[in-house]
């Protein structure tokens, strides 16, 4: 009986009309998809109705088959509730599926957009960090000028580790200091306070001799002007023929911008002092050196203007000297200071003798970079050798290099080579 009425619920079945679907299912796709990523949760109400819906239908056609069908209710209310079960949590399944997906998608398009919007900040800031840093450097190799009220610019003598010539030995170049100036302090006190705290080495050059336990004080003999005393009575003062020549240049570079003489002391004695291959009996003139050429040395983390040992008859050839380098040992490392992007194509001086006009050709690349500023200011410190007092550099182009403006007069500087310092 039984095997007959599923038979004729079969049958019945069957004799249904075909409902039939004629879209495209890579159509629904493609409309659905972008509601899904887009669309807001869905509310789980929808669901709840659309349920509701067919259970009605199911009520409607039900009694069709109950007409016409003899079956086990038993049986059918348990399949039905089985159905309506299985049909249930199928919804459910379903709908949980599409608003997981929705969920997900939703949340991997805000992901994105967070990270673009995160990436987007970040590289504005980092932005704003490099301008910020760029205009704070105002990039420069020597030193301008200081406050004479309030500071001391320190030179500091030093030879350089990897530069040497035949003729003349190694180089020296000073190094600056720009030092807070006590109320009772000298230049030799300001020099005492940060001469030991340098780290010679980043910079490519040796400790200077004076800090090998020579102590420094201020001192009046008599002369117009109060010299540095050098007691030398700890120093190891038996020097070698090229350390005896570095010796007295950074000796030179150290003091010959504040003073004219130095005076050596060995046991509170002024007299027959030996120092290397030299005895001094008394005070000693600093030798004063200018019109010479600037050269680049870059083994450390600055690149140092270092003069030349030949002096010229003009700051034209002083500057014709500066485009290759000097002769120097097959070790020595010292490199042109104006590269070929740089060409000089003209000298004059102003009326009142004391500013030189220094054309540059059309065709120099004049950016605002590290070697185009080190070349200017290399030509800078020339004139200064050559006793001017300022310096124009004239050029088709106009605006700023470092801290050079184009096209009008810049003071030269007071020294080369400033390095940061801090108590």
């Amino acid at each position: 009986m039984r095997h007959n009425d599923e038979d004729q619920i079969e049958k019945l079945l069957r004799q249904m009309p075909k409902i039939k679907d004629d879209r495209d299912p890579k159509q629904i796709y493609k409309e659905i998809q972008p509601k899904l990523v887009n669309s807001p949760r869905r509310s789980k109400i929808v669901p709840a109705f659309a349920l509701v819906a067919a259970l009605v239908l199911f009520a409607l056609v039900a009694p069709m088959f109950v007409n016409n069908i003899q079956f086990d209710m038993s049986l059918s209310g348990s399949d039905s509730s089985s159905e309506e079960s299985m049909d249930t949590a199928t919804m459910n399944a379903d709908d949980s599926a599409e608003d997981s997906a929705a969920v997900t998608s939703r949340e991997a398009l805000e992901e994105e957009v967070e990270s673009s919007l995160k990436a987007e900040g970040e590289e504005e800031s980092n932005d704003f960090a490099a301008a910020e840093i760029s205009s704070a450097e105002g990039k420069s190799f020597v030193t301008p000028s200081y406050n004479i009220e309030s500071e001391y610019a320190v030179t500091i003598g030093v030879s350089l580790i990897e530069a040497d010539n035949f003729e003349h030995g190694g180089s020296s170049t000073p190094l600056t200091v720009i030092v807070p100036r006590g109320e009772n302090d000298t230049y030799v006190d300001a020099l005492n306070k940060v001469r030991g705290g340098i780290a010679y080495e980043d910079y490519g050059v040796n400790v200077p001799t004076i800090n090998d336990n020579v102590k420094i004080s201020e001192g009046d003999i008599g002369l117009d002007r109060a010299m540095p005393i050098l007691d030398v009575t700890d120093m190891a003062k038996g020097l070698t023929s090229y350390q005896d020549i570095m010796f007295s240049k950074e000796l030179s570079d150290t003091f010959s911008t504040n003073y004219t003489h130095i005076l050596f002391s060995d046991n509170g004695s002024t007299k027959g002092v030996q120092v290397g291959n030299d005895v001094y009996n008394g005070p000693i003139e600093l030798q004063t050196k200018n019109k010479r050429a600037y050269f680049k040395y870059h083994t450390g983390s600055l690149p140092l203007l270092v003069p030349g040992h030949e002096r010229y008859l003009s700051i034209g050839d002083a500057l014709t000297a500066m485009i290759s380098a000097p002769e120097q040992a097959d070790t020595s490392i010292l490199e042109p200071s104006i590269p070929d992007t740089v060409k000089v194509e003209g000298l004059g001086l102003e009326s009142d003798g004391a500013v030189v006009r220094i054309k540059l050709a059309d065709s120099s690349v004049l950016e605002n970079n590290d070697e185009t500023i080190f070349a200017l200011e290399a030509m800078m410190m020339v004139a200064k050798e050559f006793g001017l007092r300022g310096v124009v550099f004239e050029s088709s182009q106009d605006g700023m290099i470092g801290t050079i403006t184009l096209n009008e007069e810049v003071s030269v500087p007071y020294s080369p080579n400033p390095i940061p310092y801090s108590e």
